[in-house]
C-alpha cells in the first residue's frame, strides 16, 4: 500500500514537470533496503526503487561493483521497457528459461549491449564488473543517443580526451561516447581531473546514472504500448527485409548486424532510436539504405531466405520508444 501511495504521488509530481530526481518521499524508509540510510546515493535508489527499476531485497550492497548482468537488467527497467516474451538469450552464458533471458533479448535487440565473441560463441559475461567507460557507452545507447555520438567529430573526441590526464585510457570504441556524456553533462571528471576509465562502478554509481538519466526520460513519452512500455510517436510505414548472414559487416552506427537492427531514413526516425514494429519486435534505428527513404523501414533478418519471403508489408505501425 505504501508503494502504491508513493508512485500515486510521483505521477502526480511528473504531471506539473516535477523532475523525478527531485520528486523523492521524505521517508527513511522509502525501500526496504537497510543499508542505505545514510549512503550518499539514497535518494536516487530510491527513485529507482519508487521507478520498479530494483527489486525487493532486506539490501541494496550499495558499494559492491555491479556485474554487467545487474546493469543490462537495471537500465531496461528504469528506462521503462518492458521485456520480451522470449525465453530464449542470444547470449550463450545465458541459458534458455533464465530469469534474466527476456531482459538479455530486449537489451540486445536494441543495442543496448552486443556481446563479445569468443569463438564462435557470443558471450555477455553477466558476472563481470562494468567499467566506467563501458557503463557510460551503455548509458548512451539505452538512452537512444548512438547517432548523436555518431555525428561527433574524431578531431574533438581527441582534441578533448587530450584536456585530461588519463584521457588517452579511454579505450578507442567507447571514446566518443565518453565524449558525448562530457559535452552533454551526464558524465563528469572526478575532483582531481581525471577520467578513471578503467574504474570498476558500484552498484550505487549505476543506480545514479540510471535514476538522472534514465527514469526522467519516461515523464516526456506520450502513452502506453504495452506492458507499461510508454513511447513518443507512432508511425505508419511501409517494411522490408534485408539479410548478409555471411560477411562479418557493421550497421551504419557500426553494430554488429543482427535481427532487431533496421534501416531507416533519419529524417523520419532518427539514429540510434529505440522502436516496436509490430510481427518484428524491438529493435534499434542503427543502419542507413539508398531505397530507404521516407516512412520506409528495412529490416534485418538472420537468413537471406526469410528476407527474400518476407517481401514488401505496407500499413506496419512502428512506435518510437525514445
Amino acid at each position: 500500500m505504501r508503494k502504491q501511495l508513493i508512485l500515486a504521488s510521483l505521477a502526480a509530481l511528473l504531471v506539473i514537470g516535477t523532475p523525478v530526481a527531485e520528486a523523492k518521499t521524505s521517508e527513511t524508509n522509502a525501500t526496504p533496503y537497510t543499508d542505505i540510510a545514510d549512503h550518499w546515493a539514497r535518494k536516487e535508489i530510491e527513485t529507482l526503487y519508487i521507478a520498479g527499476a530494483v527489486g525487493d531485497a532486506e539490501s541494496f550492497r550499495p558499494n559492491e561493483p555491479i556485474t554487467r548482468g545487474e546493469l543490462v537488467t537495471m537500465f531496461v527497467k528504469a528506462k521503462g521497457i518492458a521485456p520480451g516474451t522470449s525465453s530464449e538469450s542470444p547470449f550463450a552464458d545465458i541459458p534458455a528459461g533464465s530469469w534474466m533471458a527476456p531482459f538479455a533479448e530486449t537489451a540486445y535487440r536494441l543495442g543496448i549491449v552486443h556481446g563479445k565473441k569468443q569463438g564462435s560463441q557470443l558471450l555477455l559475461q553477466v558476472d563481470e564488473p562494468v567499467t566506467r567507460e563501458e557503463l557510460v557507452s551503455i548509458l548512451i545507447r539505452t538512452k537512444g543517443d548512438s547517432g548523436a555520438v555518431n555525428q561527433l567529430k574524431w578531431s574533438t573526441t581527441i582534441q578533448t580526451l587530450a584536456k585530461y590526464p588519463d584521457g588517452q585510457k579511454v579505450d578507442k570504441s567507447c571514446q566518443r561516447a565518453f565524449v558525448y556524456a562530457l559535452e552533454k553533462g551526464l558524465v563528469s571528471p572526478y575532483a582531481d581531473g581525471t577520467l578513471k576509465p578503467k574504474s570498476a562502478m558500484t552498484r550505487a554509481e549505476a543506480a545514479t546514472y540510471a535514476a538522472l538519466h534514465l527514469v526522467n526520460s519516461k515523464a516526456a513519452k506520450s502513452a502506453q504500448l504495452f506492458n507499461g512500455t510508454a513511447y513518443r510517436q507512432a508511425l505508419t510505414v511501409q517494411t522490408t527485409a534485408y539479410s548478409n548472414p555471411n560477411q562479418p559487416i557493421l550497421s551504419y552506427l557500426e553494430y554488429p548486424l543482427r535481427e532487431g537492427v533496421v534501416a531507416v531514413d533519419p529524417s523520419v526516425i532518427p539514429l540510434g532510436s529505440h522502436l516496436y514494429i509490430d510481427g518484428y519486435g524491438y529493435a534499434v534505428a542503427a543502419d542507413i539504405g539508398g531505397a530507404v527513404k521516407q516512412r520506409h523501414v528495412d529490416l534485418y533478418l538472420p537468413t537471406l531466405q526469410e528476407a527474400r519471403s518476407y517481401g514488401m508489408k505496407q500499413g506496419v505501425k512502428v512506435y518510437v520508444l525514445d
